[in-house]
């Protein structure tokens, strides 16, 4: 689901982190973790992070949540800047945005049942009740953890990785949040479970109106995620290249990062496999450059492996601009109309 973009619930106004490299003897490195992110988060929408390890997503969705701290910019959360909230009021608007960690082994207590996970913060936000096995149960049976009863006094190791990432996503919907950040939640979990984890968060989202946004590093399950009104933006080193409706991300890709990304990735038909492997050198320039000669680059962060990149591409920084006329295709990129069509569209 995605509103007409007049009820944003989360905007981040340029915002960076940034982490200072000590070396022995000399100076003290900057290192932008994120750089310059502008990102509003519209009411009821399905937004895609995607990107590669060290691209910044995580750390994105970390300062969203208000786990971190940015070092430059503002985080709002419902129109309000949540670094200049008082105490009280940022403990009234805390569970209206929850956050699930990756690693599920990590972010439940092993040594409680099933039940006391559900029950305690079902009493903490709502109060002592009679029903509290009825809601536990409900909850349990939302998230397709069923017979719920059954798990009641089992305990989180007897449950798999999708089994215990439906129980954090239960835990999460206790407080009714209005967003949902999700990391990485199914980059632990068997191939053959994934698919059963997204399509729950996109009935969540559907039933219930929640926003959520999803980190991940598959682009396939990404498009899956956030087909039908949904966005996906790419990052690359901090910065965000690309944005917008999956369709478009993924058949008419313009970055060069994003089409290496997508031709990277790999399918099970044998013949698009091949025309992926042909057409990645045209996008992508294999060589090796140091992490920190990369960054401290003023432009495009791309721009070392990019075969169109010009000087501008290495001195000028590319802003986001419109693709199409409607606003909702966006690249950071000065060689535009230097990129061919995409081919692989016709490839199946």
């Amino acid at each position: 689901m995605k509103s007409d973009g007049s009820d944003v619930v989360m905007s981040l106004k340029n915002v960076s982190k940034i982490f200072v490299k000590r070396k022995f003897l000399r100076r003290s490195i900057p290192f932008y973790a994120l750089e310059n992110i502008n990102l509003d988060i519209e009411k009821g929408e399905r937004l895609s992070i995607i990107g590669e390890s060290g691209s910044g997503k995580t750390t994105l969705a970390r300062i969203a949540s208000g786990l971190d701290k940015p070092s430059e910019g503002s985080v709002f959360w419902f129109g309000r800047e949540i670094t200049k909230l008082k105490t009280k009021k940022f403990k009234e608007l805390r569970p209206k945005v929850q956050y699930i960690h990756q690693n599920p082994y990590a972010s439940i207590n092993p040594s409680r049942t099933i039940f006391s996970v559900l029950a305690d913060p079902l009493k903490r936000y709502e109060g002592e009740v009679d029903s509290i096995e009825k809601k536990v149960a409900d909850l349990l049976r939302s998230v397709g953890i069923v017979p719920p009863e059954f798990f009641f006094n089992k305990y989180p190791r007897h449950l798999s990785g999708g089994g215990l990432q439906r129980l954090a996503i239960a835990r999460a919907m206790i407080p009714k949040p209005e967003i949902i950040l999700a990391d990485e939640i199914v980059s632990m979990i068997d191939m053959s479970f994934r698919a059963a984890i997204v399509k729950l968060l996109i009935e969540l989202n559907e039933k219930t109106g929640i926003t959520i946004v999803m980190i991940s590093h598959d682009i396939g399950v990404a498009r899956y995620f956030s087909h039908g009104g949904g966005r996906i933006a790419v990052m690359l080193r901090g910065r965000i290249v690309e944005i917008g409706p999956p369709d478009a991300i993924v058949d008419n890709p313009i970055h060069p990062y994003t089409r290496a990304l997508i031709l990277a990735s790999p399918v099970a038909n044998k013949r698009l496999a091949l025309k992926k492997r042909e057409l990645l050198p045209k996008y992508n320039i294999q060589k090796e450059v140091w992490e920190s000669e990369i960054m401290k680059m003023k432009g495009c962060r791309y721009a070392f492996f990019c075969p169109f990149a010009s000087e501008k591409c290495q001195e000028e920084k590319p802003e986001l601009t419109d693709v199409e006329k409607d606003g909702k295709h966006k690249v950071a990129c000065h060689m535009i109309e230097e990129i061919p069509a995409w081919e692989l569209e016709s490839v199946g």
